[in-house]
């Protein structure tokens, strides 16, 4: 019987250690399975190889699907400075846009030489749930829902969480926001956001938010 109770507690000892051992390959394998793949961008479109020196894309894969975040980075001829393009498809937390950018930062090294960066566009705010939230209780509290003019705007972002964000997330690369670009921006209410983003819940979504044709474009200046 004493034997029986050794072998057996020396099976579930070993059980356990299995159970453990593999836990942590799966958590390692989840790590070293997302990959970020550049890519250089080919154009045949004469304007574009005149104007631009070099152009890379950068996205997430897992295993073999894409996380639907792509990066896209031009450099310019005329002085070699860059902007970054956010594109996605999808609405995401601002959080996880402002993580992928800083994950890339040592690929985008490589290549471009970070004190020329100049410009970041990102998608509209719509995109964002958790900005769209802040942005539209913020302007709430200061206009109430009536549209105000592009300069009055643009001063309302400076004293945004948009504003708190962007800073924290440029003062490692010695840069801060010279102007935000909000190309025709204008208030949209919940009952329209179909229209924008279909197959969306928009039940956490506030009663109304912003949206621009070409999104938010953050034009940056050196510290």
């Amino acid at each position: 019987m004493k034997k029986i109770t050794i072998i057996l507690s020396v099976l579930f000892l070993v059980l356990i250690g299995c159970g453990q051992t593999t836990k942590k390959q799966t958590e390692t394998l989840d790590i070293q399975d997302t990959i970020i793949v550049k890519k250089k961008n080919v154009s045949h479109q004469s304007w574009q190889t005149d104007f631009y020196s070099k152009s890379y894309s950068y996205y997430w894969l897992v295993s073999k699907d894409t996380l639907g975040v792509i990066l896209r980075i031009n450099e310019y001829k005329s002085d070699t400075t860059f902007s970054l393009r956010v594109y996605h498809k999808e609405p995401m937390p601002f959080t996880v846009i402002i993580e992928k950018i800083e994950e890339c930062i040592p690929l985008i090294e490589e290549d471009f030489n970070l004190s020329k960066l100049t410009s970041i566009n990102f998608e509209a705010p719509i995109f964002y749930l958790d900005l769209a939230k802040k942005l539209s209780s913020e302007y709430e509290q200061e206009f109430g829902r009536k549209n105000v003019n592009y300069e009055t705007f643009n001063k309302f972002l400076f004293k945004s969480s948009l504003h708190s964000q962007l800073r924290d997330f440029l003062n490692p690369l010695n840069k801060k926001v010279r102007y935000y670009g909000f190309e025709k921006f204008f208030l949209v209410k919940k009952e329209h956001y179909s229209s924008y983003l279909p197959n969306t819940d928009f039940t956490e979504y506030p009663e109304f938010t912003f949206n621009a044709h070409s999104g938010i474009s953050v034009s940056l200046q050196d510290k």
